[in-house]
């Protein structure tokens, strides 16, 4: 960590923001977390249990409040509050559910934190990113969602253990909703540095078994989670720790988050969905251009197409 102190604000204390914080104090990510909730008392619960690791870990202060001031200076600041899935739900199911929280919370963040990088991580996090975008005055660039980032791990990892190779040496993106129109750019696909379609399988095994099965998998795997334990929280909790550490010391990495679609994609630049952007302390600091072949082109603008529907559905409604 830098020596030059950092503050982030997760605002929600329930799965996602508590195993966020605990990620946070575990990978020493920062020195100081602020927990916010609506109710004190569940934010205290969360933050005393979590500052009890303490003892045992490099020191750094988990503070838990209901006042939005307390969240003024933060350098990162995470919405994670909405209504969770309900098992048979998507997460475009919710998004009439969340709207209104997450215009409510910008609002209050413009008014104390206006500085400060927001990544949104409530369901549907892609349409509720572009939802606190047309909300808060910041720059677009300090505002980002979770995306799609992942559903890449996810498949990076899998596909690492079906190739028999480090995971990190797995380079593949997921892109556009994370939901149920995702895609999966294999075209674009590199192990080790060489094309996917010319890396040797393993026996017994085709590329177009691979790519048939892995992307069902990684569409259906936080569903399948959901219906198991009635939530996920750990995989995006470890997700928006990286984002954070990449902020806080300007890593430069690249991550597929929700972002405005540049226009180079053929989408329009209105619709907010999982794209690789390098992410550093500027938040957003570059949007990639992902070459796609056109298959995987047609997958992009429909996913696009029910990103856009569902937005338009709110003024529809209102």
């Amino acid at each position: 960590m830098s020596s030059k102190t950092s503050k982030v604000g997760v605002i929600g204390a329930g799965n996602v923001g508590a195993a966020l914080t605990y990620a946070l104090v575990l990978l020493n990510t920062c020195n100081t977390v602020v927990l916010f909730a609506r109710t004190l008392s569940q934010a205290e619960g969360e933050a005393w249990d979590i500052e009890d690791t303490i003892p045992l870990l490099p020191e750094m202060d988990v503070l838990p409040t209901n006042q939005y001031e307390d969240l003024a200076d933060s350098d990162v600041i995470v919405v994670t509050v909405g209504s969770p899935l309900k098992e048979g739900e998507t997460r475009l199911d919710v998004l009439s559910r969340n709207v209104d929280i997450i215009r409510s919370t910008m609002k209050e963040l413009d008014r104390v934190a206006p500085n400060a990088i927001v990544i949104v991580v409530s369901n549907p996090v892609d349409v509720l990113t572009r939802i606190a975008i047309a909300t808060s005055s910041r720059p677009e660039n300090l505002i980002l969602g979770s995306g799609t980032v992942l559903d890449s791990a996810r498949l990076r990892y899998q596909l690492g253990k079906q190739l028999n190779v480090d995971k990190q040496d797995v380079h593949v993106y997921v892109i556009g909703e994370h939901g149920d129109s995702e895609l999966t750019v294999w075209s674009s696909a590199f192990v080790g540095g060489i094309p996917l379609n010319e890396f040797p399988m393993p026996e017994g095994t085709s590329l177009s078994q691979i790519k048939q099965d892995y992307t069902e998998l990684t569409r259906k795997r936080g569903y399948a989670i959901t219906e198991r334990k009635g939530n996920t929280s750990y995989g995006v909790a470890t997700v928006i720790a990286q984002l954070i550490k990449a902020i806080l010391r300007d890593e430069k990495k690249i991550f597929t988050v929700s972002v405005k679609a540049d226009a180079s994609y053929g989408i329009g630049s209105e619709v907010v969905l999982g794209l690789p952007c390098v992410i550093s302390q500027q938040g957003i600091e570059r949007k990639l251009l992902l070459p796609r072949n056109a298959e995987e082109q047609r997958l992009l603008e429909t996913s696009a197409a029910q990103l856009n529907q569902a937005y338009n559905s709110l003024h529809d409604s209102e």
